[in-house]
């Protein structure tokens, strides 16, 4: 693998970026409080009214600000530690690096085309352009094709594909049992509120589910795609299970209380996909020789 210069730049300023819309999420203050109101749909928008996400539902709102602090604990020190070892030339470190930055890249996204148009909206567009580069601008650096050569015996061919396959399913049939319905039957999901589309549905079985069901088959067949992917997938669905856990707690504390059904069937099941992955994290990098970059 080769360094590239450019970094230097880019990955501070996705820190920076990502940094500056979370404290604005969590300590913009002003509003005029909550509020409801019927939308089009004939649904009641629940509006949290309070702060930068004052124009989103309590529901979002909420998770917003549990993404903002998984931001500030775990997104922003996880690319810091990553770069760090990339700059002292270690393969782990490359990879640890490109597997920090699609984390941003959602965030990025979901900000832009989800949440209700605020103050932050250049940030989570710049966030979302340089992190997207910037993955690419890492992809370009690492010789996928010699990373089989530092792949040790054991490692989890078959129980990693297997994960991957049960991830990408799972949220795919999670979403659509919350659109089938109401595409059958011409109304909305439930708690699309005032929003126009529900976004993260369309992302993830847009993206995520086919990026998670490709890289296990090119696992399984021992393809350099399948361990390049790999390792940006299970960090992902890892920092995604500490969202769900940051965002269920501020929802609780607003006042959300859902049926526990819900608990233990979406919330549950991303929790749990959260602690598989994190588990073939650490087994993927246990099983990948130390080299340095050239």
């Amino acid at each position: 693998m080769k360094q590239k210069s450019i970094l230097n730049l880019l990955i501070p300023l996705i820190a920076i970026l990502a940094v500056a819309a979370a404290l604005a999420g969590l300590l913009v203050q002003g509003g005029d409080g909550p509020t409801s109101f019927m939308t089009l749909h004939g649904q009641k928008a629940n509006i949290y009214g309070l702060g930068l996400y004052r124009f989103d539902t309590v529901l979002f709102a909420m998770t917003f600000k549990g993404t903002d602090v998984v931001t500030l604990v775990v997104g922003v020190p996880l690319l810091i530690v990553a770069f760090l070892l990339y700059r002292r030339n270690l393969l782990r470190g490359g990879l640890l690096l490109l597997s920090a930055i699609p984390y941003f890249i959602y965030i990025g996204a979901s900000m832009a085309f989800s949440a209700a148009f605020n103050s932050a909206f250049l940030l989570y567009v710049a966030l979302l352009s340089v992190s997207l580069f910037t993955f690419l601008a890492v992809i370009s650096t690492i010789d996928s094709t010699a990373l089989p050569r530092h792949v040790r015996p054991g490692f989890p061919h078959r129980g990693l594909a297997i994960f991957l396959f049960i991830a990408g399913l799972g949220t795919l049939f999670l979403w659509l049992s919350e659109l089938v319905g109401p595409l059958l039957t011409g109304s909305v999901p439930p708690n699309l509120g005032p929003y126009t589309t529900p976004f993260t549905h369309g992302f993830d079985s847009a993206i995520i589910t086919p990026a998670l069901l490709i890289t296990g088959v090119f696992l399984l067949q021992r393809k350099p795609a399948g361990y390049l992917f790999a390792i940006p997938l299970l960090v992902f669905c890892a920092e995604t299970g500490f969202t769900i856990i940051a965002a269920t707690i501020f929802q609780t504390l607003a006042g959300l209380i859902f049926p526990i059904g819900v608990y233990i069937g979406m919330i549950g099941s991303w929790l749990i996909m959260g602690a598989f992955a994190i588990g073939f994290a650490i087994r993927y990098f246990r099983n990948i020789s130390e080299t340095a970059l050239r």
